[in-house]
């Protein structure tokens, strides 16, 4: 290793002033010398296991995939966790991605070694989430674990949209592969149907007037919900729904109603479980 590398890599002393913790892009060649920052660079080999036949279940050993780092936590003075994402490529080298294709969630642990950092675990990857091979990652804090990952993803086909979020604890061992807590946080279908504007339009104002809106469809559910989370300091989870919704039977529609409904959640067995409430956003 270069003179310069391992300096800036090495493994920093448990002092009272603590030095900045190393990029993720350094971490990462240190878990894959080749990578590199640039296209084509960021494809690297890894093997195949339950998970990453969510991607195809057709797979040998190995597959190959497009590894981007995305952020460092340190979770003690002598661990650290790199958080990166994972996209499938093909033995062509393109990414293999469609609409429902989800990102590789992957995690490596890092501990003090003679040289420098050395990887103590690889969780490559612990979970598949998102749509189009997109998801937004942050850490936040948390009461119930020191730090958490937040992941957050979305879409919409044929007028239908949906964004979800799951939050997953970060420990000394890496990050916890079961999420503290997977819901629905937003939802929608107002330009899936010609009429969606007109029936919630009376208390969403602003909504924009859709194609073919004097197109007859038979009755039909329209609904427009929008989630904020947050835990209190005691660690509960509340997630409060605003939005409107105009349900309908096979015969007509029913007027629009304003949805304003809480869901709340207690930390119990190391994950979030419902206690009270229900998730208003509809089954796309």
């Amino acid at each position: 290793m270069k003179p310069f590398i391992a300096a800036l890599l090495a493994v920093p002393a448990l002092a009272s002033a603590q030095p900045a913790d190393p990029q993720p892009e350094e971490l990462l060649q240190i878990v894959f010398p080749k990578w590199a920052d640039e296209e084509g660079g960021r494809v690297v080999s890894i093997p195949t296991s339950t998970v990453t036949r969510g991607w195809d279940t057709r797979q040998g050993k190995q597959r190959k995939v497009a590894i981007v780092p995305r952020q460092v936590v340190r979770v003690a003075p002598d661990r650290l966790v790199l958080l990166a994402a994972m996209t499938p490529v093909g033995e062509s080298g393109d990414l293999q991605v469609s609409h429902g294709t989800p990102i590789g969630l992957s995690a490596y642990t890092f501990k003090p070694g003679k040289d420098g950092w050395q990887v103590a675990r690889r969780q490559e990857p612990f979970d598949l989430q998102g749509f189009e091979g997109r998801v937004q990652m942050d850490v936040v804090p948390l009461p119930a674990a020191p730090h958490a990952l937040h992941v957050s993803w979305g879409s919409c086909w044929q007028g239908h949209c949906v964004d979800l979020f799951a939050l997953y604890a970060i420990g000394m061992d890496g990050v916890q592969a079961q999420p503290l807590v997977l819901q629905k946080i937003k939802g929608g279908n107002v330009y899936s149907r010609p009429d969606c504007v007109d029936r919630l339009g009376g208390l969403l104002p602003g909504l924009a007037p859709p194609d073919g809106a004097d197109e007859k469809v038979p009755p039909g559910k329209c609904y427009a919900v929008e989630g904020r989370w947050e835990i209190s300091g005691g660690g509960a989870l509340t997630i409060r729904f605003k939005g409107a919704m105009s349900t309908a039977s096979k015969q007509a529609n029913e007027p629009a109603r304003r949805v304003d409904q809480v869901m709340k959640f207690e930390f119990r067995g190391g994950r979030y479980v419902p206690v009270s409430g229900s998730n208003p956003v509809p089954d796309a």
